[in-house]
């Protein structure tokens, strides 16, 4: 038996005042089952700082400092082997937390042992719901989201189904995969598929990660009876080639792209 019931894990790179509002959020929410929270630093530029705000503010945070920026990915499994706990609620610094989230979500896993990862429903602060759900990408829909070939409509078309553009994101439901600002594992299932392929720095390890959890049998579900807000940063921002190509961060998405169809070439979609 694990000493918590469920451990908020945050990785972190350059985002401090998000981070310390993250936390505050967290510790606002009053949660009500045995919960620890790790931090891990990836070697920002203030990480000292930052660690000295975290022990005078938030005591009872775990926190982790990397001399390296080995990735995001490599982040997320450091936390979740170093958490004692049943689940993993791994959050971005811009995902908010509010009261009962965190409980219903670990009520839903324990109740479905059939579903490996679940993410709640993701606002903007005006309240409208942001894209969060997905069908698996290929390169083609990579090409259009990224070229202007995105701009014809047989090629709209197609980004609005890989968006799930016509589903109106009310109801719980099984999808391909969902984004990482914030999802939900039993820390059982990601010992099983060897935890996240770090293969994957930055970009589509969340979609990667959905992949492994339908390969490994089990599912991925979107929860919307869970709504938290998320101020999302755009920081490899969707445009065309041209706007894009002199941005690190940009390459860095395209060369976690390239090892994800690698790693999915010539199989088949895992969720039948």
């Amino acid at each position: 038996m694990q000493k918590y019931k469920v451990a908020l894990t945050i990785v972190n790179y350059n985002t401090k005042d998000l981070l310390l509002y993250c936390l505050k959020k967290i510790y606002q929410a009053n949660i009500t089952i045995p919960f620890q929270v790790i931090v891990l630093d990836n070697a920002s530029k203030d990480a000292d700082e930052l660690e000295e705000d975290i022990k005078n503010q938030y005591p009872l945070v775990e926190f982790l400092k990397q001399t390296k920026n080995y990735g995001y990915t490599k982040g997320v499994n450091i936390c979740a082997k170093y958490a004692q706990s049943d689940y993993i609620f791994n959050l971005n610094t811009d995902a908010f937390l509010e009261a009962d989230m965190v409980e219903k979500m670990v009520d839903y896993l324990e109740k479905n042992p059939s579903v490996g990862l679940i993410g709640p429903q993701l606002l903007n602060f005006d309240g409208s719901v942001q894209e969060s759900t997905y069908k698996f990408l290929t390169p083609l829909i990579a090409l259009y989201r990224r070229t202007p070939v995105g701009l014809f409509p047989f090629a709209k078309k197609a980004v609005d189904r890989f968006k799930m553009s016509d589903w109106d994101h009310k109801s719980i439901r099984e999808v391909d995969w969902i984004l990482g600002a914030a999802y939900m594992f039993p820390k059982t299932l990601v010992e099983k598929i060897n935890y996240l392929d770090e293969d994957m720095f930055l970009y589509l390890s969340d979609t990667y990660f959905a992949w492994q959890v339908w390969s490994a049998g089990y599912k991925v579900v979107y929860y919307p009876k869970v709504k938290m807000y998320h101020y999302h940063r755009k920081s490899s921002q969707n445009g065309f080639v041209l706007n894009l190509l002199f941005k690190k961060i940009y390459w860095i998405h395209i060369k976690d792209g390239i090892k994800f169809f690698i790693k999915t070439w010539g199989k088949p979609n895992p969720h039948k």
